[in-house]
């Protein structure tokens, strides 16, 4: 009882700490908050830290296009919650010690609903140490090696305006993503010894983790597919294996951690023992009896991966003891087998108006290209076809190698300083733990407009760059498409893009992916935000540098330029196949190798620093260029013209944050994405490629700050999106069957000139509130 009260007590010590913070002086109050919490650790061997985020928002969507009402979904959505993640430490011996982050949802619209929360122990694990020099840990942890070994890429906004960075840290912290660390499942053991001034210090660690385990999924839920329902190659993150890899690292600092030496084996790979199978109706048709199927039909096959790394690196700099001078440089060398699986043609053939027997679809769904293995074979009524024989697989080596270089200059008034980034990475290079990416573009606000579009993100009617970078819904339950009261109406309101269910909406992410899901994602990349590097500086197929200038005075003044040029190592050319005369021909066509480019610039200035005065009045903005040039190949043979296909995007932010009492401070930013499309299209699209699409986005809010990561926002903005598409295609066919990128409320009766501008805007009232403790 007394153990009770004393830990009341120290609580409620903890809460009027935090409740004098509006009272007293940011530090005094954090010095006395820290003070608080070190008795509890000193006294009862626990720590309690947390996060609380709270976000009500509305979004009301608008279009002139849609003047009669065609699609009837609503034109508001409003989502209401709070996330609450309380993490506890126990230590019961002084060198153990167990932690736990218990997540607490609520969803305010459905306040009195106990469905609407949810209570889950979102992170468990036992860590500990053993001396001085080695530390363990069982459960979850998170890890990162090097750009090449382990690592999770996202995307980089030059000088991004504060009012959008806050929404994205939340979003991303929603998803338990800290920077560029992976979340893995598993044991890890680290050891560090300080060898002197020679040999500087030595670390040694291992870790075996679970990447991924047997899970059942609904091939129609939008949670954990990539395109449901859709008959494809990677588009379900079901799996049928567990996943898992084992690595070690060694990395040595001699000379006063002037030098570096690093080593990295690593093994990804799927337990076969753990296959699993479920049971489906047909075709989901209900009224047929269960059939015992995989778990996840398109992605059959277990991955078998080593990659080893070797890196090298020097601080030149601290080796000459100049403290102003800047000059490193870091080379990784790294080398990939993998074992690839290449799937038998299963596609039939007919004959055409001439009479010459011609492949139907023979097009692999995932990168598009011509089906490069079949077997010519009869029915039993002597009909042609091309008979399957499974999947082919052979090991695949590759290799990678970045270069990482730092220049500059440093004083107390000054500094400059020149990065430079040299890659080249093969085509045959892969290692899923370097390359998934923690951002896959989706819809998120208004989806329900989308209806059975939704899934296919960037390529949906009304996808935007700055929704899917900026709004998340942890838990959202789509809008029936039937007014009915009985079974029938979710049965009925069943589309393609998801079941009528709750799910999480959010394009961020810590998944790790197959080749085939890798494949599939590239063509739903944002071409805005992710061109040259989608899958960052492991992304296969790939050879250039980036250049990045930055110079400071003091930290009122910063400016940034930027400059990268890639090219693919190789193109991806085809072998397809034709029948004429029952005579197999084959031609080999494609694309040459594609050509990436960069640049722009930006800068940053705190106008109230530079003048002496203690709060801020800061000012940013930045502007950059990309583009992709590819080349057809040998289209001719197949009666086609070849062309060049270019996207070219310009990337536009402008902010101010200024503080104008103690705490009270105002937000504004301004984004826009312009991007062009020359003969340029992907399998989603082609049959009406999008020309040319600007973005505009601005938002403007009061903030009461209380610390760097805690704060409360209300702020008012904007979205604007046009898209201009050719529809000559769906106008001569007279017909929108297999179009997904145009709203549903196009006409293909009324377009007359074979284009289509698509006009829509959303507008965000949000209130938010983020508090790290």
């Amino acid at each position: 009882m007394k153990k009770t009260m004393n830990m009341k007590k120290t609580f409620a010590a903890i809460l009027a700490a935090s409740m004098a913070a509006s009272a007293a002086s940011v530090v005094e109050n954090q010095e006395l908050i820290e003070s608080k919490v070190d008795s509890a650790n000193a006294k009862r061997g626990v720590e309690i830290t947390g996060a609380i985020r709270a976000v009500a928002q509305t979004s009301r969507f608008s279009t002139d296009n849609d003047p009669t009402g065609i699609n009837h979904m609503p034109n508001v959505e409003k989502d209401e919650f709070v996330t609450a993640d309380l993490n506890f430490g126990f230590r019961p011996w002084e060198n153990v010690r167990a932690n736990a982050t218990l997540r607490l949802e609520a969803g305010m619209q459905e306040y009195f609903a106990s469905a609407a929360k949810s209570i889950s122990v979102a992170w468990l694990n036992a860590e500990g140490n053993v001396g001085n020099n080695l530390y363990w840990v069982v459960g979850d942890f998170r890890q990162e090696y090097s750009p090449l070994t382990l690592f999770l890429p996202g995307i980089d906004i030059m000088y991004e305006p504060q009012i959008f960075a806050r929404k994205r840290y939340m979003a991303e912290h929603e998803q338990f993503i800290e920077g560029n660390q992976r979340n893995l499942q598993g044991a890890n053991i680290q050891f560090r010894a300080d060898m002197g001034d020679a040999l500087g210090q030595i670390r040694a660690e291992a870790l075996f983790a679970r990447l991924n385990r047997t899970a059942v999924l609904d091939l129609s839920g939008a949670e954990g597919n990539i395109l449901p329902n859709d008959e494809v190659w990677g588009a379900s993150q079901s799996a049928n294996m567990d996943k898992f890899v084992a690595a070690g690292n060694f990395e040595m600092l001699p000379l006063n951690r002037s030098l570096y030496l690093g080593v990295t084996p690593m093994y990804i790979f799927d337990n076969e023992d753990s296959y699993t199978y479920t049971y489906r109706h047909p075709n989901n048709d209900v009224n047929k009896a269960y059939e015992k199927v995989d778990i996840n039909p398109y992605e059959l096959n277990p991955q078998e991966t080593f990659i080893v790394s070797g890196r090298l690196g020097a601080d030149v700099a601290s080796l000459m003891g100049n403290k102003n001078l800047i000059l490193d440089v870091t080379g990784e060398f790294a080398m990939s087998n993998d074992k690839v699986y290449t799937p038998d043609s299963v596609l039939a053939y007919e004959k055409d108006e001439n009479g010459n027997f011609v492949l139907e679809d023979a097009v692999d769904p995932v990168s598009g290209a011509p089906i490069q293995k079949f077997v010519l074979a009869k029915n039993d009524d002597g009909e042609n076809y091309l008979e399957s024989n499974g999947f082919t697989d052979e090991k695949q080596s590759g290799m990678a190698l970045l270069v990482n270089a730092n220049v500059g200059y440093k004083t107390e008034d000054w500094g400059a300083r020149v990065a430079v980034d040299f890659v080249m990475n093969d085509s045959a290079w892969f290692n899923n733990l370097a390359q998934s990416p923690k951002f896959f573009a989706q819809r998120i606000q208004n989806s329900d407009k989308d209806g059975q579009t939704v899934k296919y993100g960037v390529n949906s009617p009304l996808y935007s760059s700055f929704d899917a970078l900026y709004n998340f819904s942890p838990k959202f339950s789509p809008v029936a498409t039937t007014l009915n009261t009985n079974d029938d109406a979710f049965k009925g309101s069943e589309v393609n893009s998801y079941n009528i269910a709750n799910y999480n909406k959010n394009s961020w992410t810590t998944n790790v992916y197959t080749r085939n899901q890798l494949a599939l994602l590239e063509q739903l990349s944002d071409p805005a935000l992710q061109m040259s590097l989608p899958n960052g500086l492991a992304t296969a197929n790939r050879v250039g540098a980036r250049v990045n200038l930055i110079a400071n005075a003091k930290d009122f003044l910063e400016v940034q330029g930027l400059f990268s040029m890639f090219n693919q190592v190789k193109g991806q050319n085809f072998t397809t196949h034709v029948i004429a005369n029952e005579m197999l021909n084959t031609i080999s066509l494609g694309y040459k190798a594609a050509k990436y480019m960069e640049f722009g610039g930006g800068a940053k200035i705190d106008v109230f620093k530079l003048l002496g005065f203690s709060k801020p009045l800061e000012i940013s903005g930045s502007y950059k260029h990309s583009e992709r040039t590819v080349d057809t190949d040998n289209w001719v043979e197949v009666g086609l013209l070849d062309q060049t296909s270019e996207i070219k995007s310009d990337f536009i932010n402008a902010g101010l944050y200024v503080q104008y009492l103690p705490r009270l401070g105002f937000n504004a930013g301004f984004q826009m994405i312009n991007t062009e499309y020359t003969n340029a299209s992907n399998a989603y699209t082609a049959l009406a490629p999008l020309m040319k699409g600007k973005q505009m986005q601005w938002m403007v809010g009061l903030d009461y700050n209380i610390a760097s990561n805690a704060w409360l926002a209300v702020n008012f903005g904007m979205i604007n999106v046009a898209n201009d598409y050719n529809t000559l295609l769906v106008t001569t066919a007279g017909s929108t069957e297999g179009v997904v990128n145009l709203p549903d409320y196009y006409d293909v009766t009324k377009d007359e000139s074979g284009t289509f501008k698509s006009e829509f805007s959303q507008m965000i009232l949000e209130a938010s509130l983020n508090v790290e403790f």
